[in-house]
């Protein structure tokens, strides 16, 4: 991605974010993005498409870099996935406020930011579902995954408001989702505070 695709990614994920809306005019993005009305104009169909789009690359950054967390923790228990990723989740939005802001906006919301809440994670919970690791029976995928989306974003709102600091509200978060998907408390408990792998750069 060019650096000016890049600066214009930013500054929608801020704004948006900020407003909570798709109210957006061109001139907002170009003074936020530090680029020219007429680049915009020539490389943006509508605020809507750009919204699209944002969603789309805030979900392929998310899901590597927590994809490449995962493989450097080595941990095959789906238990143990599902809480390295919703942790390292909460990480990231502390570290980026703007895109915190923006999936705390949209997260609940949106069809395909919803992807990035709960798509890869189901396939963790129904890894643990083979393996006996959750009690789920008769429970929908559609009530984890809301559960999911739900505690997530929850965590995130935690940490953006100053309620709890990333490590905290992540490891809660953690605990909680094993625990309402039929963990052991205890195993829970010590699933979710368990070192974290280093984050991957951008």
């Amino acid at each position: 991605m060019r650096s000016t695709d890049k600066r214009v990614v930013a500054a929608a994920i801020k704004l948006l974010g900020e407003k909570g809306t798709l109210d957006l005019t061109m001139s907002e993005l170009a003074a936020e993005a530090q680029v020219a009305r007429g680049t915009l104009y020539r490389n943006i169909e509508s605020i809507e498409r750009l919204y699209e789009d944002v969603v789309q690359e805030l979900t392929t950054e998310l899901h590597l870099r927590i994809a490449v967390a995962l493989d450097n923790h080595g941990d095959d228990d789906p238990a143990a996935r599902l809480a390295v990723a919703l942790r390292m989740f909460v990480r990231m939005a502390h570290e980026n406020p703007s895109m915190g802001k923006f999936i705390v906006r949209f997260g609940l919301t949106d069809e395909a930011l919803r992807g990035i809440l709960s798509g890869p994670p189901m396939k963790d919970v129904a890894a643990g579902k083979a393996a006996h690791r959750y009690v789920l029976e008769g429970v929908p995928d559609v009530s984890v995954a809301s559960l999911m989306i739900g505690v997530a974003v929850s965590a995130i709102w935690m940490v953006l408001e100053g309620h709890q600091g990333w490590r905290e509200a992540g490891s809660s978060a953690a605990e909680l989702q094993l625990r309402a998907l039929g963990v052991d408390p205890e195993q829970a408990r010590r699933i979710a505070t368990a070192e974290l792998p280093p984050l991957p750069e951008n």
